[in-house]
């Protein structure tokens, strides 16, 4: 993961989002020593052909799947709604 200051961001900006793009890199933003933000790829980083070796790779829920699965909906439904803090 590279870092770099907000200052270089700027200066750099077009360079980085192409870092970002080509080489699936994550650059963290720094001020005053600390990262106050992320710039990393909207793409999956697993390749969709890897996919199925993948997810054959986990374990089965079984008997456990059909109550994980409300759980699950449950959670999400009392999760806050997204809210567009530029809107």
């Amino acid at each position: 993961m590279e870092q770099i200051t907000v200052a270089e961001a700027a200066r750099q900006f077009a360079e980085v989002i192409d870092r970002v793009a080509t080489l699936g890199v994550t650059v963290e933003l720094e001020r005053d020593n600390r990262i106050i933000a992320r710039i990393s790829p909207a793409r999956p980083r697993v390749p969709v052909r890897e996919l199925n070796r993948i997810l054959a790779g986990l374990p089965s829920l079984g008997d456990d799947a059909e109550s994980f699965g409300e759980d699950m909906d449950r959670v999400h439904q009392e999760l806050p709604e997204e809210t567009d803090p530029w809107a």
